[in-house]
């Protein structure tokens, strides 16, 4: 926090620029904070392309896009708010629903795992966050419809570890608290980062 002060920063010069490719479409934006471990900066690229450069050159060792199903729907834009990394796996959820885990040091996909049907109005758009041994996000979506929820997820394999539904379902303790079949569309959607 001293390196920077008032009296050197008319000193700071540029070190480089990561030239990124040009949105593909005009609702695709930049919503991503980049992750730095190791000398390696990891960032994402609309909609879902990660791209890891040298954080002291900008050299870029590779790449990994994702194709998202021609199904996805995003209200707001085709975004992605960023990664989450633990141990070599690093975490994005997909513009069409899906949770993918990609190896960190050569940008090979490890899984796959489905958090929401794109054709249902599932999205994802949030940076997951990883908290002690799990990853955790849910899904956007809600202007189409959804049912949200928060869950968590094995990162060694993507499988679901558990789900807490923001819209309670039958059974669930405030279910009552929707009129009729009002739960099914209630929204709830997680388009933001949490907290931990």
């Amino acid at each position: 926090l001293t390196q920077i002060t008032p009296q050197n920063a008319k000193n700071l010069q540029l070190q480089w620029v990561l030239q990124t490719r040009a949105p593909a479409e005009p609702t695709s934006k930049y919503e991503a904070t980049a992750l730095v471990v190791d000398g390696v900066l990891y960032t994402v690229q609309p909609p879902n392309v990660i791209v890891a450069p040298d954080a002291v050159t900008g050299r870029v060792f590779w790449t990994y896009a994702y194709t998202p199903s021609p199904l996805a729907r995003a209200c707001c834009g085709r975004i992605n708010r960023g990664l989450a990394i633990l141990g070599h796996t690093l975490f994005m959820s997909t513009i069409d629903g899906n949770l993918v885990g990609v190896d960190a040091r050569d940008g090979r996909l490890l899984w796959t795992t489905p958090v929401g049907k794109p054709e249902q109005g599932y999205s994802g758009t949030v940076a997951p966050l990883v908290v002690k041994d799990k990853v955790i996000m849910g899904p956007a979506g809600g202007e189409y419809g959804i049912s949200g929820f928060l869950a968590a997820y094995d990162p060694a394999t993507g499988r679901q570890v558990w789900k807490f539904n923001t819209v309670p379902q039958p059974g669930e303790p405030g279910h009552d608290t929707w009129a009729g079949d009002s739960w099914k569309t209630g929204g709830g959607s997680i388009w933001t980062t949490g907290s931990y």
